[in-house]
């Protein structure tokens, strides 16, 4: 009897391909866990974000777990490259030094109101009826003061009074985004929150008392729409900078920018589907909160919205009993259940 010199492939194993299951999740993972690092620092104000730092945030945020050899790459610049091809990142090879990472998806919009001069931002921004706020014409400089007058108040306070009275025409009022303005912006974004749970929550946060402060905390469960959040704010805000500077010609030349057009850092967003597809993997009472009242809150509202949804899990549950009662056995066996679930009284 002969023999073949060549070897016969061997069928893939159980084992085998249990580690190619498991390769393939912590991939995913690595991914994900890529461009929360990216928008984490892109928020935090990084520009540009370099691959070296997305890496050491990477480890920062798995304790040191990461490392790209453990999801199938020999170096960190080839689990970025894959990241690239798979649509996760955007990398700029052209700069000198270490390459930049951004999340796909960033427009000219968001580029271009990423930084409002910050005395302008805060006189628009800054909803609280009791302050005025002016444009210096002659010394380009936003003031502000307390509406009506106090006893006692500072001298620099008196003495701007007595300029705006005396000189009407060298300051230009400067009327701030309403409260209400504001919220409905709020209840607008959250309206198209793709995840509904989510959008439940918001919803139910501002009907509460506090509607923007808890607005915010819900939404600093998910940094990346929080992310979000901040620049459709920046883009409104900028837009009724716009508008003032418009209405009146001594504003043509005002600058609105913190600085050129051209030297802005990019502001980097993720698109809706990515972010929706991370945060419905956890359901946002399950998100550890930093400060134990916004815990509270979170938990608060999550209830709140849980109770509009009672009908809408108890039909999921009727069905899903129904699908099992017509399965065969063989498919029975596909279905994964935590094992707890199977030894509960």
């Amino acid at each position: 009897m002969t023999t073949s010199s060549h070897s016969v492939p061997q069928a893939s194993t159980p084992a085998s391909n249990a580690s190619s299951d498991v390769q393939a999740e912590e991939k995913a993972a690595a991914f994900n866990v890529l461009a929360d690092a990216i928008a984490s620092l892109s928020q935090a104000g990084a520009s540009p974000v370099t691959g070296s730092a997305v890496r050491l945030e990477m480890g920062r945020r798995t304790y040191g777990g990461f490392d790209p050899k453990r999801v199938g790459y020999k170096r960190f610049r080839d689990f970025l490259d894959d990241a690239e091809a798979r649509g996760y990142v955007e990398i700029d090879r052209d700069r000198p030094g270490d390459v930049s990472v951004a999340i796909p998806g960033v427009s000219a919009e968001a580029d271009s109101t990423a930084r409002m001069r910050s005395g302008l931002w805060k006189a628009f921004a800054d909803w609280n009826p009791r302050t005025s706020r002016f444009y210096v014409l002659n010394e380009d400089r936003v003031v502000t003061l307390p509406t009506e007058p106090a006893p006692l108040e500072p001298t620099r306070y008196a003495e701007l009074r007595t300029k705006i009275s005396e000189n009407p025409s060298a300051f230009v009022e400067i009327k701030p985004i309403s409260r209400q303005q504001q919220l409905d912006w709020m209840r607008d974004f959250a309206l198209l929150v793709t995840d509904p749970e989510v959008s439940r929550v918001l919803t139910e946060a501002l009907k509460s008392e506090h509607p923007a402060r808890y607005f915010v905390v819900i939404l600093r469960s998910f940094p990346n729409l929080l992310n979000r959040w901040h620049n459709t704010l920046r883009e409104r805000v900028y837009t009724e900078a716009l508008k003032w500077r418009d209405s009146d010609s001594r504003l043509t030349s005002v600058q609105i920018d913190q600085v050129p057009l051209s030297a802005q850092p990019a502001v980097s967003q993720q698109p809706e589907e990515v972010v929706a597809a991370r945060v419905s993997n956890r359901r946002v009472a399950e998100i550890p909160q930093k400060h134990t009242h916004d815990r509270d809150v979170v938990q608060f509202f999550t209830g709140q919205a849980s109770k509009s949804v009672v009908y809408a899990g108890t039909t999921l549950r009727q069905r899903l009993h129904e699908a099992i009662e017509r399965m065969p056995e063989s498919e029975l066996r596909k279905i994964c259940i935590p094992v707890g679930y199977l030894f509960e009284e």
